[in-house]
């Protein structure tokens, strides 16, 4: 296959009343991204911040200005704040649940989708009435975008932040890969949980009271079968965001790359990309740090990349 250059996001939580830094600090790492000539751009969910018009209006807009609001050039799923929101004062953290429980999931599906319809022709759906999963055949390259946001139970994600994959998706993506005509192709799945385990210290504060229990609602249940699944099928890689760090790592023999802090690391300094060269050799994955705005907001002639990093699974 000829070799295909792919740059991994997440995470950007875009909004015109929250958080305006997101927006310049897309731009900085779309304007990036522009002058290293990759061939394709994914997005692994956390578009918006709170699932409102407007989010999505800014994402539009911004995707549109860098040429990338295009089947071809650009792929995205869906993640939890795509559909749920999230919290941005104490205030929030108490209405939060009731705001989770009172969200009809089945629109902000529709929504996310029409949102985003460039995004999604050239596409091949298991079902017609359904957005996931989707496989997209790029020459010798098929990105297979997953959902895994959960639908709420006041059980099993009460917050809207844990995820699972539905018994009926993972069935129609066996049937996808299965077709003769994908069988052969490098396979990268896009999805937004990850699947390593985290642990997070936290201190007393309101926020971070918020944080330590978001931390316990942030589960993809389902691990094992899904591992299974992509073993089957010979993924080569599955990339993913929801916790805010740029990192890869293994487990059962696969190989998982997080682009979650692309915008929202521990260290506000740095903007991450994911950057994927996929041909016949194989998938080599590089790390590219970049100064954020909050560093280079006063010292403009800083050079664009501060480091290339390759990354080794853990």
């Amino acid at each position: 296959m000829k070799s295909t250059k792919v740059a991994h996001i997440s995470d950007l939580h875009l909004s015109p009343l929250h958080k305006r830094t997101n927006i310049r600090n897309t731009k900085r790492l779309l304007e990036y991204i522009g002058r290293l000539g990759v061939d394709h751009v994914v997005v692994t969910g956390d578009i918006a911040a709170d699932a409102e018009e407007g989010d999505f209006r800014v994402a539009r807009k911004l995707f549109e200005s860098y040429g990338l609001l295009d089947s071809r050039k650009l792929s995205v799923i869906v993640g939890n704040h795509d559909i749920y929101g999230g919290v941005h004062t104490a205030e929030d953290i108490l209405d939060f649940p009731r705001q989770c429980r009172k969200t009809d999931y089945g629109r902000k599906l529709d929504e996310f989708r029409e949102h985003f319809r460039e995004l999604f022709e050239n596409t091949v759906f298991a079902r017609d009435n359904h957005l996931f999963p989707y496989i997209k055949p790029l020459g010798g390259l098929l990105l297979v975008g997953v959902n895994s946001v959960s639908e709420y139970s006041a059980v099993k994600n009460p917050v809207g932040s844990n995820g699972a994959v539905s018994q009926m998706q993972q069935e129609a993506l066996h049937r996808m890969l299965s077709a003769s005509p994908f069988k052969h192709l490098r396979k990268i799945v896009l999805i937004h949980h990850h699947f390593n385990k985290i642990r997070q210290q936290t201190d007393g504060t309101m926020q971070n009271v918020w944080k330590a229990i978001e931390q316990q609602t942030m589960k993809l249940r389902g691990k094992k079968e899904l591992t299974k699944l992509f073993q089957k099928h010979k993924v080569d890689a599955v990339l993913h965001g929801h916790y805010h760090q740029n990192m890869e790592y293994s487990r059962k023999g696969l190989r998982f790359v997080n682009g979650g802090g692309s915008i929202l690391s521990s260290n506000p300094s740095v903007l991450h990309l994911n950057v994927l060269r996929i041909s016949d050799a194989g998938v080599d994955v590089q790390r590219h740090d970049i100064p954020s705005l909050a560093l280079n907001a006063h010292r403009p002639n800083l050079p664009a990349a501060l480091q290339v990093i390759p990354s080794a699974a853990a």
